[in-house]
């Protein structure tokens, strides 16, 4: 099994903690031990060994552990991307629902702490750990792309009308699906007067769940879920014209460039948002 089961961990439990001390201890990761992102994940751990653990996360809000979640499991990817000797255990922090995904049975009863859970690999046990470690550092740098992409893409909509394509091409394919969607994206609304730099504008973005789910030679696949709220202000109009709130299950294919990795393709489910019939009408229904 990828993952240790839940009596696997009990039974490696002092190496296991002892683990999480030292990745806790760790300063160029947890610049703050006692930030509240970090007492979370420090419960969620200690609850795979006490069942009825007393914590102040049980009430905690979906938006707000999901905001948790995403803090803790950046850090945790940029550190497993450069650990600096050679790793015992992973840490990845999962939401319950996707826990039948990962390998987990009788995923009713797996510990959680505000519907958030700890999975576990133990890399001593693999048959190649070296390559199994390259496997996991290949595997965080996909999500990474990933992640650079997606704030790549965010940066350029607030640039307009001045927007730059050097560091979109940093993370997509010359010429890629991915990349002109974008581009002519950023074309039309620079035309139409469109932008979400305007003073008190409230557009954002957030990256709530991502995770590898295919690697080969000459491909990989990505899956996200992603928040996206652009509220598109009107120049010409002098008014706000079209917000784009979504939240949603993305797929990012990606390619190796110029020995790097980069985004392909990204598909997308057609957004509920309403849209103005000028929009549907002429131009389709990207992120608008």
């Amino acid at each position: 099994m990828e993952y240790l089961s839940l009596d696997e961990i009990r039974d490696k439990s002092s190496r296991i903690k002892q683990a999480l001390e030292t990745l806790l201890a760790t300063k160029a990761m947890v610049g703050k031990p006692g930030a509240k992102q970090w007492r979370f994940f420090r419960e969620c751990v200690e609850s795979l060994f006490t069942p009825d653990l007393t914590t102040g996360f049980k009430n905690l809000k979906p938006v707000q552990a999901a905001q948790f979640k995403f803090e803790v499991e950046d850090k945790l990817n940029r550190f497993y991307l450069h650990p600096g000797k050679s790793l015992e255990f992973v840490f990845s922090l999962v939401h319950r629902s996707k826990l039948s995904g990962f390998g987990i049975e009788n995923d009713s009863a797996y510990p959680k702490l505000a519907d958030y859970c700890v999975l576990i690999r133990d890399l001593s046990i693999e048959n190649d750990r070296d390559s199994i470690n390259e496997h996991v550092k290949l595997s965080l740098y996909l999500e990474r792309v990933v992640a650079e992409g997606i704030e790549a893409e965010f940066r350029a909509y607030q640039a307009l009308p001045d927007f730059k394509t050097e560091e979109l091409t940093k993370w997509f394919c010359a010429d890629s699906p991915a990349l002109k969607e974008i581009l002519n994206l950023l074309n039309r609304h620079k035309k139409k007067g469109w932008f979400i730099n305007n003073p008190m504008n409230p557009s954002t973005k957030r990256l709530l769940n991502i995770r590898v789910k295919n690697i080969k030679s000459e491909e990989a696949m990505v899956t996200t879920t992603e928040y996206w709220y652009l509220r598109w202000w009107d120049e010409n109009e002098d008014s706000y014209v079209y917000a784009y709130r979504e939240t949603n299950n993305q797929t990012y294919i990606l390619r190796p460039e110029s020995k790097e990795w980069k985004v392909f393709m990204n598909l997308r489910p057609q957004p509920r948002t309403s849209i103005p019939h000028r929009w549907n009408r002429r131009q389709g229904i990207q992120r608008c």
